[in-house]
This record gives structure tokens, sequence and C-alpha cells, in this order.
């Protein structure tokens, strides 16, 4: 990736120009570490798993993940015939419970819950 060089005599340039069409708009908090964009994605998550949670499909994807020890979004997919996101954040999902691992590093998860016989 290339960039052009500006030199700072024309960045003041560009800045003094773009002053008298208006007042700044600042983002506060950008100093202290805070941003809107922090807040908008705590709730952007917050919203997805709150829709997760609401899922009618997640008891039963639970279930098949628990039957079949394979905690995996395309085993999700084929026994509940769902398409790949939603079986992925019912996936997610059971991570954030502590049902399933993390991913490995090889893309593979494990089932954290001990067996049960169903």
């Amino acid at each position: 990736m290339h960039g052009a060089f500006v030199t700072d005599d024309e960045v003041h340039a560009v800045v003094e120009h773009l002053k008298q069409f208006g007042e700044p708009d600042y983002v506060e908090g950008l100093l202290t570490g805070e941003s809107e964009a922090d807040d908008a994605s705590a709730d952007a998550t917050a919203k997805a798993q709150a829709a997760t949670e609401t899922d009618p499909l997640y008891d039963e994807a639970v279930e098949i993940v628990l039957r079949t020890r394979k905690p995996s979004i395309s085993g999700v997919q084929r026994h509940l015939r769902i398409g790949y996101n939603r079986a992925a954040r019912l996936i997610e999902e059971m991570e954030a419970a502590g049902i399933v691992s993390p991913m490995e590093s090889n893309g593979n998860r494990t089932v954290l819950v001990p067996q049960r016989d169903f």
C-alpha cells in the first residue's frame, strides 16, 4: 500500500480551508480512550447475544452438540437444516456459555460439558 506524502504546511492549509465552513464536531472521550465506536460495538455485541439467546433452535443445537460430541458449525447446519451464519451464532453462544471451547489453532472445538447418556 502506498500513500502520498503531504507536508505539514499542506495539512495546515487544508485545515484552515475546512474551518471556514462550519463548527468542528469533536469526538468526546477520544483522549481518554473512550469512543462512540466502542459504545456502538458493545451495543452490537449485546444485541447479537440477546438475539441468539432467544433463538428457538438454541436448546436443540446444544442437544445435538452434546449428543454427537462434535461442536462444528457444519454439523449444526446439517442437523437443523439452517444457514451457516445462524449455526455459527449458535456455536458462538455455546462458547460464551462454556459448553464448547474456543476455536483451537486447527479450527476444531471440544465439548467442555461432561458426557451424559442420551
